[in-house]
């Protein structure tokens, strides 16, 4: 019995000093590692009885790849940059710590949309707590179009963040000027970028009955118009065109005249209806629906021409049907160029 006992003392002494010795080492190793999750409220903001924390904002147009008219959104690959200082982390100079770890801003894209980041959201910290936290997002962003001047049109896309968390008496958004901007050659084929600008202002929320910083990357855009005048201007203006044939007809054949100006009238509605799903259905008039609108009047007044000219050599008045056709020869291209200037 006393060989039994002994021997439970002695293994139980063991266990006990190997619990130890494991506690200590596991101690002793979170204390040494210097980039350790810091023991810090991320629900508190730096400095709280201080001035607004400022964050600087950057976003940098990696690429974009398809402005979408219709549905009113832009697609894109955007880099995003915030820094901001954070003396309570100033020990962690030179690590990378988890952004859920710590205090951030929460700020995120405000226009609607889908975005997917691609990077692991860990921010680096720098001298005296400076926080870096970059993000590249792939996303898909909703913007407004005023397609009034469609498609002679520029466009201004916006591309905006906000802290959803903090009024402006809490953080500060400060354009980053060295990391806003763009990639020089974009993936995109029927627009030319030009100048980008980050924007700061105030936005009231009257959710919560406040001020919140935002910021906005502005993109101005001018659209290219080879494919339009191509594909849309120059068959149109055709169209229109092969009405004006009736004009060169003898009035006394009105069969054909009749039937090559219902020709072009039914051959421009079908083309009016392939194009309307280039745009939204928008409460106003487009430059292109102006003009569309205005040729399909002077195609149905073409029609109405061939009409009365038949009435009037039904009648046996053909050198009257004959001095209108003089006439519109000269009147319809008059009217559409004048149509063509003024939409």
């Amino acid at each position: 019995m006393k060989r039994i006992s002994r021997s439970l003392v002695l293994g139980a002494l063991c266990a006990g000093l190997a619990l130890a010795v494991t506690t200590f080492a596991h101690g002793a190793s979170a204390d040494d590692d210097p980039c350790a999750a810091p023991d810090v409220r991320n629900d508190i903001r730096p400095e709280p009885n201080g001035p607004p924390t400022k964050v600087h904002v950057g976003i940098r147009l990696i690429d974009m790849m398809e402005v979408n008219d219709v549905q009113q959104t832009l697609t894109a690959d955007l880099g995003v940059v915030l820094r901001w200082t954070d003396p309570r982390l100033a020990t962690l100079q030179g690590c990378e710590i988890k952004v859920d770890d710590i205090w951030s801003p929460g700020i995120d894209f405000a226009n609607a949309g889908r975005e997917f980041p691609t990077r692991p959201k860990e921010a680096g910290i720098g001298p005296g707590g400076e926080v870096t936290y970059v993000q590249r997002y792939y996303a898909t962003l909703a913007t407004h179009h005023n397609l009034r001047e469609f498609p002679f049109d520029d466009q201004t896309f916006r591309i905006s963040m906000r802290s959803l968390e903090w009024a402006d008496s809490d953080v500060e958004l400060v354009v980053d000027e060295q990391t806003t901007g763009r990639r020089e050659v974009l993936n995109i084929s029927d627009w030319q970028i030009g100048s980008i600008v980050g924007v700061v202002s105030r936005e009231y929320g009257d959710v919560f009955d406040e001020f919140y910083s935002r910021y906005d990357l502005e993109i101005n855009a001018e659209r290219n118009l080879a494919y339009y005048i191509w594909k849309v201007l120059l068959p149109l203006c055709l169209i229109v065109a092969m009405s004006w044939a009736v004009f060169w007809l003898d009035p006394a054949h009105f069969g054909p005249q009749i039937g090559l100006s219902a020709t072009s009238m039914l051959t421009l509605i079908a083309f009016t209806f392939a194009t309307t799903n280039m745009v939204p259905e928008l409460g106003y008039f487009t430059r292109l629906d102006v003009f569309t609108g205005g040729s399909t009047i002077l195609v149905f007044l073409a029609l109405v021409q061939s009409v009365f000219t038949a009435r009037l050599v039904a009648e046996d008045k053909t050198p009257q049907a004959a001095r209108v056709d003089r006439w519109s020869r000269v009147a319809y291209p008059i009217a559409f160029a004048s149509l063509f200037l003024l939409s």
